[in-house]
């Protein structure tokens, strides 16, 4: 499936900060990304989205310059991954799945990112007031700083990790699924935490995720599928090019049976039904709010009586799931 861009509307556009120009990558002999073209600019949030398999970490490692296109070209923070390794490793701070793989756990945050801030020639001084300032901003009292990382919460110990990739300040984060192994409201309060140091300090981020949700907080969104790139734009632009330009028909049933779901996709108007809960379903049609009337009509032609028919907003759920590729697991 070849890419498609969503144009930016915005006349206004920050450089870019992150671009892969037809990239391929290989490890060994298998090929692994094809073709590859996308960007961030600068000051964005860029969410990499995609199914396992579907070549994201391997995007990620040429972020990293841990792996360099055999063809084409990357280019990170104007630095070109082939050949400039050492100024991408100042350029970007590195979060990755685990923190076993970040931190050490007999540590304290601020032990942590001393002796990691130390790989970038900091003196100390001042690499424990750029951490106090990055933990005070991501939760932090001064107790809670100075414990050991191995009694830390897992949310606690991920937001140590994001220190410790900011503690150099670079103009670049990558995080490697930073939902990952957190509960629901975690998850939205570290996203929240990484929105904010994006706005308070203007670093460009990368979400590399399998997790839909992490797109709410992005600016940007890049959707990966077998080793290419299916889809590049702002979220809020995907979600308006669905059918009813990103709203839809909500229609909630006492019980929803594969029949109600057979009937109500064989309204000839409706392009796409999506299950959204427990007795619900969206349609998406051409014109949500003038088509109420004539749903109802053709539901009660097949003798199906909804408990609510409303107008929802889509989500970027619903535009993932109404493409045709394969939802991440």
């Amino acid at each position: 499936m070849s890419s498609e861009i969503i144009s930016e509307s915005s006349t206004v556009k920050p450089p870019k900060i992150i671009e892969f120009d037809n990239a391929w990558v290989k490890i060994g002999r298998t090929v692994i990304l094809r073709d590859i073209s996308f960007y961030m600019r600068k000051g964005e949030i860029l969410g990499v989205i995609g199914a396992s398999g579907s070549g994201k970490t391997t995007a990620l490692r040429v972020m990293t310059a841990q792996l360099k296109p055999f063809k084409g070209t990357a280019h990170i923070a104007g630095f070109d991954v082939s050949n400039e390794g050492t100024a991408i490793h100042y350029a970007t701070g590195y979060v990755p799945q685990h923190e076993n793989q970040s931190l050490y756990f007999p540590f304290s945050a601020l032990e942590n990112a001393v002796f990691f801030g130390k790989m970038y020639d900091l003196p100390t001084s001042e690499i424990k007031h750029r951490a106090s300032t990055l933990l005070s901003l991501l939760g932090f009292d001064d107790e809670l700083m100075n414990k050991p990382v191995r009694v830390l919460s897992g949310g606690e110990r991920k937001r140590v990790s994001i220190c410790v990739g900011l503690v150099h300040q670079p103009p670049i984060l990558l995080l490697d699924e930073p939902s990952t192994g957190l509960d629901a409201h975690l998850r939205h309060e570290l996203l929240n935490y990484l929105r904010e140091l994006n706005v308070r300090f203007g670093t460009s981020m990368v979400l590399v995720s399998h997790d839909l949700e992490v797109v709410e907080y992005c600016t940007r969104a890049v959707i990966f599928e077998k080793g290419r790139v299916s889809l590049m734009g702002h979220p809020h632009e995907l979600i308006r090019s669905l059918t009813g330009g990103g709203e839809a028909l909500q229609v909630t049933f006492d019980r929803l049976t594969r029949d109600i779901i057979r009937k109500v996709g064989e309204v000839p108007f409706v392009k796409r039904t999506i299950r959204s809960g427990r007795g619900s379903l969206k349609l998406f049609v051409d014109n949500p709010r003038q088509s109420i009337p004539g749903l109802l009509r053709a539901l009660q032609q097949q003798n199906l009586t909804p408990l609510e028919v409303s107008i929802v907003d889509a989500n970027f759920y619903d535009f993932f799931r109404t493409k045709s590729w394969k939802e991440p697991q």
